[in-house]
This record gives C-alpha cells, sequence and structure tokens, in this order.
C-alpha cells in the first residue's frame, strides 16, 4: 500500500472557464480499501455569468472538491499505465497538459508522452464526477440492422466509474459490456460524424432507420440529421457493421 499525488493543469491554449488545475491524492493504493481525494481549481472565470458556466455543464463555484473510494477497475487500469511512467520533471509544450506522479519520498514521474495520457486522465476525471454525483453516465441509443436483417434498438448507459456499457435491446432484458477498448472505438467512429441538431428528433418514431443517439436529447437519423465525416463514403457501413459486431447476441 502507499499514498502518493497526481498533479494535473490543463494545457496552456485550454481557455477560461474549462481551464483547471487538480491535485489528486491516492491513498491506501493497491488495497481493497484505496481512495481518493480529490481538490479542482478552475482559473480566471470571472468573466463568465452563472448562465453560461450552467451553460457549459460546469460547476459555478471555482473550487471543487470530493473524497472517496477507487474501483478495483480503475485501479488496475491507472496502475498498468503509472508502471509505464519515467523519472523526472513535468514541463509541457502549450499544447500539452501538466501531469505528474509525486510520492512520499519526493520521486517524480511523468508519462513518456503528454498528449496521449490526456485521454486517459480525463475518462478518470470524468468516472470521478459520476461517483461524486456531478454528472451522470452517457445514456446512449442506436438503432441498425443486425447480422439476420431485422431491426434492432440499444439503449442504455455509458459509466466511465465502473468503465461498461448496461444497456437493453429492444425492451430485452439488460445487459452489460465491458470491454472499454470496443466501447471507446465506438465512441470514437460515432462523434466524428457531422450531427445536424436543427434536423434531429427528441423521439424516433421510425422502428426502420440507422440512427443515433449520442447522449444529447436527440436522435440522429443517417443521411439526414447525421451526416458522414467529410471524405469518409463508408462510414456509415463501418459503423453500423460495428454495432452488429459489439452488440451480437
Amino acid at each position: 500500500m502507499s499514498n502518493f499525488n497526481l498533479l494535473y493543469e490543463s494545457a496552456n491554449h485550454v481557455p477560461a472557464p474549462y481551464h483547471f488545475e487538480a491535485m489528486l491524492k491516492f491513498l491506501d493504493w493497491g488495497s481493497s480499501v484505496a481512495s481518493l481525494e480529490i481538490e479542482i481549481q478552475y482559473t480566471d472565470r470571472d468573466d463568465f455569468s452563472k448562465e453560461e458556466l450552467m451553460a457549459e455543464g460546469l460547476p459555478l463555484e471555482d473550487f471543487w472538491s470530493w473524497k472517496g473510494p477507487i474501483t478495483p477497475v480503475w485501479q488496475n487500469r491507472l496502475q498498468a499505465r503509472f508502471d509505464t511512467y519515467k523519472s523526472g520533471i513535468c514541463k509541457p509544450k502549450d499544447t500539452e497538459p501538466f501531469i505528474m506522479l509525486e510520492y512520499e519520498d519526493r520521486k517524480t514521474l511523468v508519462p513518456r508522452m503528454l498528449e496521449m495520457e490526456e485521454n486517459l486522465i480525463q475518462e478518470f476525471f470524468q468516472s470521478i464526477f459520476e461517483a461524486a454525483g456531478r454528472e451522470m453516465p452517457l445514456y446512449l441509443g442506436f438503432q441498425f440492422k443486425d447480422h439476420q436483417g431485422n431491426w434492432i434498438r440499444i439503449e442504455g448507459e455509458l459509466s466511465f466509474q465502473n468503465l461498461n456499457f448496461t444497456y437493453q435491446e429492444s425492451g430485452s432484458v439488460q445487459k452489460t459490456i465491458s470491454d472499454w477498448e470496443r466501447l471507446q472505438t465506438l465512441m470514437n467512429t460515432i462523434y466524428i460524424a457531422d450531427f445536424q441538431s436543427d434536423k434531429a428528433k427528441e423521439e424516433l418514431k421510425s422502428s426502420q432507420s440507422f440512427a443515433v443517439y449520442p447522449g444529447d436529447g436527440l436522435w440522429y437519423i443517417a443521411g439526414d440529421s447525421l451526416r458522414k465525416p467529410s471524405g469518409n463514403n463508408r462510414y456509415f457501413d463501418g459503423l453500423e457493421n460495428s454495432l452488429r459486431e459489439i452488440f451480437a447476441s
């Protein structure tokens, strides 16, 4: 068991009100009672109104803190990455975040590639916000043809805290997918599309349309409100095949 800190700051080019600094204190790391204490300080937000902050889903207070347990799945995921860190002091470029581990004996470790590590740390922040009740899991939906040519609808919650997707298929029994890498790949594929919210629907009445519900309260139909990325003519075929593979019964 050990105690250590992770120091984080957004890259210099990240503007207010999104720019923040964070101190994460890991306690009893490696044990069944491992816990976390986190403090986040948002910077340079004086020019933003409460309404603007709320519209961006940000807390109204400049300072936020929380303490609670760390799930084993996150302990394992973080430790696998921490094992790749090297000794040194973090000296980020303007486009890179500040990420550094600090131990009680004053030893410091840094990621080998800061920009790549940013994705992991942001997912961990999201898991903390879920655990603290500050944010809810991301509600997602997909309607597509399965391998047999039948239209099915998938709806459920993507949890960063538990690193899984819990869903129902056309109202059937609840299922869970815990292959986070495949889920990440799917999310990366979905969010490069062009979402045209002015054409999207709050309710998907058609049961025979390829559609995506990306978590913003609207359904986007392929070829209408959901447009393929520029130059990617096989985007919809690839996305539908990915959905079939992931949600194969």
